[in-house]
């Protein structure tokens, strides 16, 4: 009983660190390394709370596969590192069974939010606030990027709450 209580808890946490990260997208385009790593860590917690099995050695080869994707997306300047990382430890909880649907709801997302951070923000008010980057150059990138940490954030909340449905 107190095993399914320690699963939720950390289910709930999990989608916690997810709002967390869209957040901080949205205001800065950064996700700060904690979020990231802070998701990861707190999986092995569901695993040994989980009342039912989970494939923790598939999760892991999803997210070391997404994490190696990712890199490459950072590479190619297609995405930021803390999406990457983001998305890596995000896989892990959606593991074999879910990161198809994982996948397909933040590359949805994304492209939802591409059209309206290209679109209707940009010409109703200055977003984000060109005042929180650093120099000039960042304060550019907030003006031209999207911040796909919403993205994924979304598609681990779904994950999130398929997991609390078993």
């Amino acid at each position: 009983m107190a095993s399914a209580f320690i699963n939720h808890v950390t289910i709930i946490m999990f989608a916690g660190l997810l709002a967390w990260a869209a957040v901080s997208d949205f205001r800065t385009y950064l996700i700060p390394n904690s979020v990231s790593i802070s998701v990861a860590v707190l999986y092995p917690a569901h695993v040994l709370a989980s009342p039912l099995p989970v494939d923790w050695p598939g999760a892991l080869i999803v997210a070391v596969l997404m994490l190696a994707a990712g890199f490459v997306l950072f590479a190619l300047r297609y995405a930021g590192g803390g999406d990457a990382k983001l998305l890596a430890a995000a896989s892990l909880w959606a593991g074999p069974d879910q990161i198809l649907a994982f996948l397909l709801l933040t590359t949805l997302a994304g492209g939802m939010l591409a059209l309206v951070t290209g679109n209707y923000l940009r010409f109703m008010r200055p977003w984000p606030d060109g005042a929180l980057a650093p120099d000039e150059a960042a304060a550019v990138k907030l003006q031209t990027s999207v911040p796909y940490g919403i993205a994924v954030a979304l598609g681990g909340l779904w994950v999130a709450f398929q997991i609390m449905l078993r």
